[in-house]
């Protein structure tokens, strides 16, 4: 029989594993409430961008447990350049196969998913750059997602 301080460990190292990309300039995740994620809450990250030159990869990353009712998520991410100019994308990603079984890797009962968003991305100016990821399901209160994340990765 596993013990629990086993399967927390390898958790824990999986998620370690995962962080320790050296091309990413931003790999970060925000926790949502336990209680769900409220259609008005956004997760907001921060990058300074200084190579402009260089193609980058784009990732939303997504932690969700089994309680996640759905098959798909729908998602709403703006970027705010240095120069304010605001672009905003929707994104809809399968969570799980039409028989329900999730499609990302996990242990026990958290699932992580990775959707690579641009694969040939280049930043136009120089200077800090906003995201904001708002979730784009019709649930007032949406529940079932543990972690919204966003990795830009250096090409």
């Amino acid at each position: 029989m596993i013990k629990p301080f086993s399967i927390f460990f390898s958790v824990v190292l999986f998620f370690i594993l995962i962080a320790c990309n050296p091309k990413s300039i931003l790999h970060e995740y925000k926790q949502l409430p336990s209680e769900g994620w409220h259609k008005d809450s956004t997760a907001n990250f921060e990058v300074t961008i200084t190579d402009t030159s260089a193609h980058y990869k784009l990732f939303l990353n997504i932690r969700n447990n089994s309680d996640y009712p759905y098959q798909n998520f729908w998602t709403f991410i703006s970027t705010q350049s240095p120069d304010s100019t605001l672009t905003t994308d929707s994104i809809e990603c399968y969570l799980a196969n039409s028989q329900g079984k999730w499609l990302g890797s996990g242990i026990s009962s958290l699932y992580e998913m990775q959707v690579l968003l641009e694969n040939d991305f280049r930043f136009k100016t120089q200077g800090k750059y906003y995201f904001t990821i708002r979730q784009g399901m019709r649930d007032d209160l949406l529940k079932g997602i543990s972690d919204i994340g966003l990795e830009i990765q250096k090409k």
